[in-house]
């Protein structure tokens, strides 16, 4: 997907440094242009090809946060701790504000794939290994690569 940021000029680097406070929507319109493989699987659990709908950046919710999600997907209330915002570059049991870890175990950015909030969820599917030892992240199917420029 490509998506057109709203603002202009600024780099990556500091969109994803401006986390306080963070959740915004960076891009307006929508996706400008979509091409997926006709060989890709999993597109029904993907947190970018299953969703439409703008680019949210630094979407902090409680003690959690996610990096990229979609506006169309599952984005948490701010005070809501369901660790259930779909994205990339997840963030479990951390300050999202400042990026700060809590806890070795929750340290990795992970993509929830899977639409079960946690405490009612105690088995979380995650996209593949790289998701920590916390007690319900289970690994699930690795979907493909994503590139981000």
């Amino acid at each position: 997907k490509v998506f057109r940021f709203k603002r202009g000029g600024l780099s990556l680097l500091s969109r994803f440094q401006d986390m306080n406070p963070g959740r915004q929507i960076v891009t307006e319109g929508g996706p400008i242009q979509e091409n997926v493989s006709k060989n890709a699987k999993n597109m029904e659990d993907d947190p970018v090809f299953s969703v439409d709908g703008d680019l949210a950046f630094n979407w902090a919710y409680s003690n959690n946060g996610a990096r990229i999600a979609l506006f169309d997907g599952n984005l948490s209330p701010v005070d809501t701790n369901d660790d259930n915002t779909h994205g990339l570059g997840n963030h479990f049991l951390c300050d999202p504000l400042t990026g700060e870890n809590s806890d070795p175990q929750w340290a990795h950015e992970i993509s929830n794939i899977q639409n079960c909030p946690y405490p009612s969820c105690l088995r979380v599917q995650m996209q593949g290994t790289d998701h920590g030892s916390g007690p319900h992240l289970i690994s699930g199917p690795v979907y493909g690569n994503y590139a981000i420029y």
